[in-house]
């Protein structure tokens, strides 16, 4: 009797086993792939932001041509001004103001990520302004001028 008895432990203890190795194995199968989707969700959201900032600058862009392009023009308690080719720009004491620049082109008021690096450039003898935008960890997004024109910018910074 104790050897079937020892028998039947072994086989419930080898059943166990082989359950707790395969939940093991999903749960790290799932979490992987997890990260994978999670990454991709990070970079179309970054697109998409890039995406409805552009299209709330051509909005005030398009604002500017409609109200014979005035020199600036007040939104939201924000004295706005517009480049050459009437694009949106807001200054304060002369620099790029990066706050009321994303709060002025984001559609719902998005409270603004870590801004804001705000920093000189000089490419091809043209000097511009910047402003980075940390969206999530790694993935940053510049807002600068060109040209009289405003340009958007992702990329990724890893430490």
């Amino acid at each position: 009797m104790l050897p079937e008895a020892f028998n039947v432990r072994q086989v419930g203890r080898y059943k166990f086993f082989i359950w707790f190795v395969l939940i093991l194995t999903l749960v790290f199968v799932l979490q992987n792939e997890w990260r994978k989707v999670n990454a991709k969700a990070e970079d179309v959201a970054l697109k998409l932001t890039i995406n409805s900032l552009y299209e709330s600058a051509s909005s005030l862009r398009q604002s500017w041509e409609l109200n014979n392009r005035p020199d600036h023009m007040e939104i939201d308690g924000v004295d706005l001004h517009f480049t050459k080719l009437g694009w949106p720009l807001i200054e304060q004491n002369n620099n790029l103001d990066c706050y009321q620049l994303w709060r002025i082109l984001t559609p719902v008021n998005i409270p603004p990520p870590h801004i804001s690096l705000l920093y000189t450039k000089e490419a091809k003898s043209v000097t511009y302004e910047s402003c980075v935008y940390q969206i999530s960890t790694g993935k940053w997004l510049e807002l600068f001028y060109e040209n009289e024109t405003i340009k958007f910018n992702d990329f990724v910074a890893i430490k």
